[in-house]
């Protein structure tokens, strides 16, 4: 992956306590999320940072903003939502990032933030994105978006997704009253 951001750490290295602030844009590259889905970014988005030298590595604190699409999960239009995020992450030189979980590894006198932005902008993104609240779908049986039009399909009484409990029902035994 092509770096999203990179911090030249040079006018702070040798600066204990010294600090970077940086106000940018950035372009961030569509991925494919949940599947087959486009995660689409409306670029560019805006980011802050600060960056400070504490010894034995960095503190990032920032901040990104702008918007993206994704599909409605119920009727699959193109839905734009807006997103702003924070995150704070320490990065320590990569001979000793790994005695340290928490940490993000560097190397030389530049940072890459790229997973550091994503995970953030990742965690943000709703499991659930719907075109409006009360959003009605497609029609199960034709495939009709429910917003746009109407259909005269009859609605299924059963549910498919049910059948082998339905048949299992059928030759376990069972009723209605709650008995075996």
């Amino acid at each position: 992956m092509k770096p999203i951001y990179l911090v030249d750490l040079t006018s702070i290295k040798d600066s204990p306590g010294a600090r970077l602030e940086l106000r940018d844009q950035i372009t961030l590259p569509n991925i494919t999320w949940e599947g087959e889905r486009l995660l689409e970014f409306d670029n560019p988005w805006w980011i802050e940072l600060e960056v400070t030298n504490v010894s034995r590595g960095y503190q990032v604190n920032g901040k990104t903003g702008g918007s993206y699409r994704l599909d409605c999960d119920r009727c699959l239009e193109r839905v734009r939502l807006s997103l702003e995020t924070e995150f704070n992450d320490l990065f320590l030189p990569e001979a000793i990032s790994h005695q340290e979980e928490e940490a993000r590894s560097f190397t030389g006198d530049e940072m890459d933030l790229s997973t550091a932005i994503m995970e953030a902008i990742i965690l943000q993104i709703p499991l659930k994105v719907l075109c409006t609240p009360a959003c009605r779908g497609l029609c199960s049986v034709c495939g009709t978006n429910l917003n746009k039009a109407t259909c005269n399909c009859k609605p299924e009484s059963f549910d498919p997704r049910m059948a082998m409990l339905l048949k299992w029902k059928q030759d376990k035994g069972g009723g209605d009253d709650g008995q075996s």
